[in-house]
């Protein structure tokens, strides 16, 4: 008798399982539409790739680690590589009205995000690019 129930209740259990999949799955088809955006835009980025200033690898030092520098690499392709960034992984950029957008995965902490950054760009040269954020600023050298 105790072996039906043991049966019956994994039954049970074994179907409201199955019934909280659905929801992950509207969350992704949520998604979905504005991942299509920002492949637009990417595509905006891939025009100008003969002309674009922002393609290349910019660096800054690490605080506390001046010796060490870390940064992002803006790819003609409309991808982007984090440099000496284990736990923030760049995915992605394009340029909008005078801001660069990036889309970039968290991943420290034993937990995963994926976040759209954007920043004004401030400064752009040969050699110089700095982005802003409200108050927060980033200074980078080309490398």
């Amino acid at each position: 008798m105790s072996k039906k129930i043991l049966t019956l209740g994994m039954l049970v259990a074994f179907f409201f399982t199955s019934c909280k999949e659905t929801p992950k799955q509207e969350t992704v088809k949520q998604e979905t539409p504005k991942q299509e955006t920002n492949k637009q835009d990417v595509s905006v980025s891939k025009a100008n790739k003969e002309t674009n200033p922002l393609i290349g690898s910019w660096i800054e030092p690490i605080p506390g680690q001046e010796k060490k520098v870390q940064g992002i690499k803006i790819n003609d392709d409309g991808t982007a590589e984090s440099i000496n960034m284990a736990t923030l992984l760049y995915k992605k950029w394009w340029e909008k009205d005078g801001k660069l957008i990036l889309v970039s995965e968290s991943i420290g902490n034993h937990s995963s995000g994926i976040d759209t950054l954007e920043y004004k760009i401030v400064v752009l040269n040969n050699t110089d690019l700095e982005l802003k954020d409200g108050n927060y600023s980033l200074k980078y050298k080309r490398q």
